[in-house]
């Protein structure tokens, strides 16, 4: 039998110029040489590999490479070359259009392994399921573990009818040959059934990673199996091509710098505070490490991080860093700030990549130009050029789809910044998570605003540390105000991914404040660190009640030349407030999360403008800026005077973080906060936050919390900073909180413990396990919906809005005569809005045919976002809001997305098939 007639790849990009396929045997060498040469141009991949194995390199090397050039194995099967009929190997005496049906050639080759385990030819010392995790992660490189087709194991005889005896004795052969080119390891390898779960998580991410450059024709192109002589010459032509793949790839890591001192990393003339001090001086420990800094609003947390990622590089013990922060506006500050940093992390004449994890600005294109050959105009194998599933695409439109993401090639640069959900994304059952992990384990994580999530998103926190920590890579988070019971969550969470008892481990100083805490394996350390001179303040809290009082507040404060901040609690009182302000003249601003990203990108611009460090005061007198949450975290903002809706403590703290954030010589007298909300009365009933804000009370449903934090403000009468921080944060979430609620609200109380426990248990259900290994087995890949990063009771729907330009529909951000590739543009149209109001697309018919030819530009990874049509006034546009009903909205680039009353002459929505 000749397994050279099998073919791999079947889909050239020039099919009347050279070979029409690709034989099987010469794709799977293309793929293990290129894990060998991102081995060799990038030793610090491979030694971590090694490292998560427990095995020397030389037993290491070859048995990775062994697995990766098996990762198509499943393809010898008779039902996978039915799917190119005219290729259909001559060694099997069936009907190729008989055998037409489903067929994932990664569940096929998981299920050569479990019906005789023998067939790899994998050491014997080892049980079969120590190595059946790392060969589920290779022949799972479409993104996900195989899933089993039965509970039971089969013999090899029960494959027959989807391999054929051909095909099985086509892939025994083959394996023989692999065998004899790498000489993977036999009796003498110890493998830790433990280390083998830990290893296969990044084996997933690495196979995905190969095979997507390995399937690339710029760098592999088709051979005929008589050009290219016998199997042994053609793997020296592929690791000839390897080496080229992987260089010209844009995937290996920048080299990193030597020690610096902070003049250097954030600018001439930096003066450390304590903090940053502690993170230039502190010692490195072995090993993975989790750095946890509580310090102030504004107290240098960022630059602190940096350093400690700087170090963590010049070490050698990471390439670079991904910082996940709560919110587009504080990731796109972040951005900004990386911008200007990040070249100073890495060595003179490197070209680091920076990419921000949603936006689109800067973005390094040594991978995705070579990537984007492909895309959706490259067919799958299933023959009819429609929709195909994950194990029917070819590796080249997936990595299109995937790379021409924004959010996700962030994971593949060497500096990156994003929203947590990206990372998180990581530890849920999506496809290509392991994509993610790979990156995230060679960076240093940053996870800024640490406490600023729910039950929900803090348990995928802790899930993605057990990861990072299991993974050996270390973690710094960042917060302004950690509960002492979340602080220790986080904590035991690296514990648990480092293999160590949290409950047996010490820790000291854990009162102080500022803190800083490094938990390594078996060990916690926290040290009180003094804060920054000058920085103490007591700023006095004046609570309002009604938000006509505020803006009475803020009309008086303009006049007097200051610059105003005005915090809503939801987009809708912002909007109203914003129209008020204008209504009277005011020259105010509107910042909430319901624009365009090309719009918030131009107002995060606009705002930091007017109100950043850098701003002067003829830029900033007068000026108001009315925002909802987007401006709690992270951006460097400063105001004279602020309004803010009544919220949890700890983010009220972090709003009265933006006032007066900055010396200004031109100001005089003292800051005040003022809180608007009801009095915090001892008999406060279930209706004492809902009768003051209607809309808000939907947004922050844990009212007993609200209650305790204005009783708490009340009490105290200042924000104490610091000294006074932890206080406030502990009358709120501390263990004695519940005796302080009024009978009225402790129903509330206790719902909303209630729900923060049983999200937690959501959660649980929803991540993945760490200790399982990367197996379908899990469970949580056992469902048919995406998982979300987030639980909500209000989830929303990204909906991209366009224009109607010469007769076709274009994205809203699209510019004319702009050569910016069109997923840019449709990324920088979207929106996100509650689902609730959204139930389809409602095209005018007149566009329909336009809006077909648009969307077919689209991913498959975008088919689930809502396509809307404006007219040229940014008017008109429909939405199906239910089974024939249908809605209207209008956007402004000043004010966003708005709700418009019901029209019922509006267009109904058109059935699925023709959106």
């Amino acid at each position: 039998m000749n397994i050279l007639e099998f073919w791999g790849k079947a889909r050239p990009i020039a099919p009347d110029n050279g070979p029409a396929w690709h034989p099987l045997v010469f794709h799977c060498l293309d793929v293990a040489a290129v894990g060998g040469a991102l081995f060799a141009r990038h030793p610090g991949l491979g030694d971590h590999l090694y490292k998560l194995l427990g095995l020397s390199q030389d037993d290491s090397e070859p048995l990775v490479l062994y697995l990766l050039c098996l990762h198509d194995i499943g393809k010898f099967a008779k039902r996978f070359q039915t799917k190119v009929p005219e290729f259909f190997p001559r060694c099997f005496t069936d009907d190729p259009r008989r055998l037409a049906g489903g067929y994932d050639h990664g569940v096929g080759g998981l299920r050569l392994f479990d019906a005789d385990d023998k067939f790899f030819g994998l050491p014997t010392a080892a049980r079969r399921g120590v190595w059946r995790p790392l060969v589920s992660a290779v022949a799972g490189h479409h993104g996900a573990p195989p899933a089993p087709q039965t509970a039971s194991r089969e013999s090899l005889r029960a494959l027959r009818p989807d391999f054929g005896a051909p095909g099985i004795e086509a892939a025994r052969a083959f394996v023989d040959e692999a065998r004899g080119l790498f000489s993977p390891p036999s009796e003498a390898l110890s493998l830790e059934p433990a280390r083998a779960r830990r290893a296969s998580h990044a084996l997933a991410g690495l196979a995905v990673l190969a095979d997507w450059i390995g399937s690339s024709q710029k760098w592999f192109p088709y051979c005929r199996p008589a050009d290219c002589g016998t199997i042994d010459a053609y793997w020296r032509l592929a690791r000839e091509r390897a080496e080229r793949a992987v260089d010209e790839s844009g995937v290996l890591p920048a080299r990193s710098r030597g020690v610096l001192g902070y003049d250097s990393l954030i600018g001439e003339g930096a003066t450390p505070g304590p903090m940053q001090e502690w993170a230039r001086d502190v010692a490195l420990p072995d090993g993975p490490a989790l750095f946890m800094i509580e310090d102030e609003t504004g107290s240098g947390k960022t630059e602190a991080a940096l350093m400690l990622a700087h170090r963590l590089m010049a070490a050698g013990r990471a390439d670079g860093l991904y910082m996940a922060l709560p919110t587009m506006a504080t990731a796109n500050a972040m951005f900004d700030r990386l911008g200007k940093a990040h070249r100073q992390l890495f060595a003179p004449g490197a070209s680091p990549s920076i990419a921000l994890a949603h936006g689109s600005r800067d973005l390094h294109d040594g991978f995705r130009a070579a990537a984007l050959r492909g895309g959706r105009a490259e067919t799958g194998y299933s023959g009819n050029g429609g929709e195909v599933d994950a194990s029917d695409a070819t590796a080249s439109a997936a990595c299109a789809a995937w790379i021409a993401d924004d959010r996700r090639r962030a994971f593949l640069a060497d500096a990156g910044a994003g929203t947590m959900d990206q990372a998180l994304l990581a530890v849920l059952p999506n496809r290509h998570q392991s994509l993610r992990l790979l990156g995230l384990m060679r960076r240093v994580l940053v996870l800024d605003e640490v406490h600023a999530f729910d039950a929900y998103m803090q348990r995928e926190i802790e899930a993605l540390l057990e990861f990072q920590a299991g993974l050996g890579g270390s973690a710094i988070l960042l917060s302004a105000t950690l509960s002492s019971a979340l602080r220790r969550r986080l904590l035991d969470a690296f514990s648990r991914g480092l293999g160590g008892r949290p409950d047996a481990e010490a820790i000291g100083g854990e009162t102080g404040y500022p803190l800083a805490t490094v938990g390594v394996v078996g060990h916690r350390t926290a040290v009180a660190v003094r804060s920054r001179p000058g920085r103490a303040r007591a700023l006095p809290v004046r609570f309002l009640r009604t938000s006509d009082d505020a803006l009475a507040e803020i009309a008086r404060a303009a006049g007097e030349g200051r610059a105003i901040l005005y915090v809503r609690n939801s987009v809708d009182d912002a909007i109203e407030a914003y129209e008020e302000l204008a209504a009277r003249g005011l020259d105010a601003d509107l910042f909430h999360a319901r624009f365009a990203l090309a719009d918030r990108v131009e107002i995060e611009r606009r705002v930091v403008a007017a109100f950043g460090k850098e701003s002067e005061a003829r830029q900033r007198a007068g000026k108001v800026l009315v925002a909802t949450q987007v401006v709690e975290q992270s951006l460097d903002l400063d105001f004279d005077a602020m309004a803010t809706d009544l919220a949890p403590v700890d983010l009220l703290i972090q709003r009265a973080g933006r006032l007066w954030r900055h010396r200004r010589p031109e100001r005089s007298g003292r800051p005040e906060l003022l809180a608007v909300g009801p009095d915090p009365v001892a008999d406060a009933d279930d209706a004492w936050f809902e009768s003051a804000f209607r809309r808000a009370a939907y947004v922050y449903r844990d009212h007993a919390r609200l209650w305790l934090t204005a009783r708490a403000l009340r009490d105290a009468g200042a924000i104490e900073s610091p000294g006074g921080l932890r206080a406030l944060v502990e009358a709120v979430y501390g263990d004695d909180a519940e005796a302080r609620v009024p009978d009225g609200l402790k129903a509330r109380f206790f719902d909303a413990e209630g729900r923060a426990g049983a999200d937690r248990g959501v959660a649980n259900a929803n991540t993945l396990s760490f200790s399982t290994g990367y197996v379908y087995d899990g469970g949580a890949w056992d469902r048919d919906v995406r998982t979300p990063t987030r639980i909500d009771t209000d989830p929303a729907v990204t909906l991209r809005l366009a224009r109607v330009r010469q007769g076709r529909v274009v994205p809203y951000a699209a510019v004319d005569g702009d050569s910016a590739e069109c997923w840019r543009a449709w990324r920088l149209s979207e929106a996100n809005v509650s689902a609730r109001r959204v139930a389809g697309e409602a095209i005018p018919p007149e566009h329909a045919e336009a809006a077909r030819a648009a969307k077919a530009e689209w991913t498959r990874l975008d088919d689930d976002k809502v396509l809307v049509v404006l007219d040229a006034e940014g008017n008109g546009a429909a939405i199906a809001s239910g089974p024939g009903d249908t809605t209207s909205l209008r956007y402004d680039s000043r004010k966003g997305l708005i709700w418009l009353p019901a029209d019922p002459t509006l267009h109904a929505p058109f059935p699925p098939s023709a959106g």
